[in-house]
């Protein structure tokens, strides 16, 4: 099944849950019996639903739409494949993230697609489909809510990198911190959005210090280096490891590599 007919069984499912109603003539309202969409009383308050106008497939395929994040049907149906499968995972995901929350309102239609797109427009502007898919599936769907704190030991041996020895001291410099901090400094939210909207690191990783050739690479005093990152630096790095198919190493690399762009290095 590809994701659009995904689609059209999820319209499908939620008439038939709406189908199941039957009027509980003590308390004066409508009951559900529903199959696939628990949540359908939620569902008709947030969406404002008149129960006593006739409920059609094309008013589920709406509400579905909106559900996984597309303002209309026919922008769900135009989508790429990556925002088809974000839009899956915001639809399959969203009890369970209420549920995460505490939340049950019907303030807003979907809890997870609001937070979705205030996130996506504070930080993903100019990003493409791809990205933004790896960017949910790694950071936002899991949110960084537990373990934040937690701390793990990595070392990273430099002692055969000389490009990775350079980059790191003119970091240090550049920052007056110590190895340790100067790479933890670049793991960051905007440098991981730049690796994956670019994807040339690795090459510009490899063509580090051509722009002079005769300079001398600096070396560090100890190019053996352990690193506590919190969860969230972890997650990040995760995501380029998994997007650019790279090592911890060379992940981390790509994040100094932008950082030193940032600080008006050539690259």
């Amino acid at each position: 099944m590809n994701k659009v007919e995904f689609f059209k069984q999820q319209a499908k499912n939620l008439l038939k849950d709406y189908n199941t109603r039957v009027f509980n003539e003590d308390e004066g309202f409508y009951d559900y019996s529903p199959r696939f969409f628990h949540d359908i009383d939620d569902i008709i308050m947030s969406f404002d639903i008149d129960e006593e106008e006739p409920f059609t497939l094309m008013k589920a395929q709406h509400i579905v739409a909106r559900l996984a994040g597309f303002y209309k049907w026919t922008e769900l149906i135009k989508a790429s494949e990556p925002l088809l499968e974000l839009g899956e995972l915001l639809l399959t995901n969203r009890e369970a993230y209420q549920e995460k929350l505490g939340l049950f309102t019907n303030i807003v239609e979907s809890p997870i697609v609001a937070d979705w797109k205030s996130y996506e427009e504070e930080n993903l502007k100019g990003v493409d489909d791809a990205t933004k898919l790896a960017v949910f599936k790694e950071v936002f769907l899991d949110n960084g809510r537990s373990n934040r704190k937690q701390k793990t030991h990595i070392t990273l041996d430099f002692s055969k990198d000389e490009n990775a020895q350079d980059m790191l001291k003119k970091i240090m410099a550049e920052k007056n911190l110590s190895p340790e901090k100067a790479i933890l400094s670049s793991i960051t939210q905007k440098n991981c959005v730049t690796i994956l909207a670019t994807g040339w690191a690795g090459i510009a990783l490899s063509l580090w210090g051509h722009a002079d050739p005769d300079e001398i690479k600096e070396k560090l005093d100890n190019p053996i280096i352990e690193i506590q990152p919190n969860k969230d630096k972890e997650r990040l790095i995760r995501i380029v490891m998994e997007h650019e198919k790279v090592a911890f190493d060379t992940a981390v690399l790509y994040f100094m590599l932008f950082t030193l762009a940032s600080l008006g290095y050539h690259i």
